[in-house]
Order: structure tokens, then C-alpha cells, then sequence
């Protein structure tokens, strides 16, 4: 009734769009408050760069998960390796939802922790390693949705 390949590359489009998504929201949310005290004092470049940077992972994430299903399969290959059934497609369909989901969020909050991290830039320049942190904090979340996606996708779940 379903096409297990369809399925999978279902799943690597969750994986990887959720994921590209949130670093994209995330990212562009420090940029957009780093421009604004970037045309006051230029020198800070650097520093928002960094935080601009941190939200970029969960995209990794994403990608990273993405290539697993398609190695899985054989898509890579250019066609479906024999055994892969309509269930195993729904599991690496449904493996992807969490590694998508927690990308999508954790870039998205990350990114407005680390936008709030460019006015210690401008008021304490010296506690910046504080908003870092903080904003590196949210990263575990991207991490479990990974590793939660991979458990799935290798033990399996049934249907």
C-alpha cells in the first residue's frame, strides 16, 4: 500500500527540514539582534558570530540522522534493498520525529538565548562566557532527540 522508500525519504525530509529550520530561526534570531549593536560597535563582530553560530547544529543533527536512513535502505545505493517492508518504512518515518521535532525547538530557543547573550556583549563584555553557556545548555536537547531517533531506528518499534 506504501512504498517503504517513500517512507524513509519521508523521514530524512523531517530529519533534516526541522532541523535546517531551527538553526535557520535560531541563527537568524541572533543575527538579527547582532546587527543592531553591530552598528554601534563593530569590534563585537566575533562575538556575535559565535553566538550566531551555536544554533547552526541542530541542522548537523538533522543531516547527520538523515544520511542514517538512507544508508539503512540502500537509497543511497540508488534502489531499495530487498526486506525493507512497508513497516520497517513507517519506523524510519516515525524514527525521524524525534531528532526533527527536538532540532526544530532547540535551534528556535537557542537562538533566543543567545540573542538575550548579545546584551551582555553590550552591557558586560567580560561575562560573555556566562551567556555561552547558557545558551549551549539548550544544545542537550538536539542531542537527546538524536540519540532517541537512533534507538528507534536501530531496535526498532512495532507496529
Amino acid at each position: 500500500m506504501f512504498d517503504p522508500g517513500m517512507l524513509a525519504l519521508i523521514g530524512v525530509g523531517i530529519s533534516v527540514g526541522l532541523g535546517a529550520a531551527g538553526s535557520a530561526l535560531g541563527s537568524g534570531a541572533v543575527a538579527k539582534v547582532g546587527a543592531s549593536l553591530l552598528s554601534k560597535k563593530p569590534e563585537e563582530f566575533s562575538k556575535i558570530l559565535i553566538l550566531s553560530a551555536l544554533p547552526s547544529s541542530q541542522a548537523l543533527y538533522g543531516f547527520l540522522y538523515g544520511i542514517i536512513k538512507p544508508l539503512q535502505t540502500g537509497l543511497l545505493n540508488g534502489s531499495l534493498d530487498a526486506g525493507v517492508t512497508e513497516g520497517i518504512g513507517f519506523q524510519f518515518l516515525v524514527s525521524a520525529l524525534p531528532v526533527g521535532i527536538a532540532c526544530l525547538f532547540s535551534g528556535m530557543i537557542q537562538g533566543q538565548v543567545a540573542a538575550s547573550a548579545v546584551k551582555i556583549i553590550n552591557d558586560k563584555p567580560e561575562n560573555l562566557n556566562q551567556g555561552i553557556v547558557l545558551a549551549a545548555l539548550i544544545e542537550s536537547f538536539a542531542i537527546f532527540g538524536l540519540i532517541v531517533s537512533i534507538l528507534i531506528s536501530f531496535v526498532g518499534i512495532s507496529f
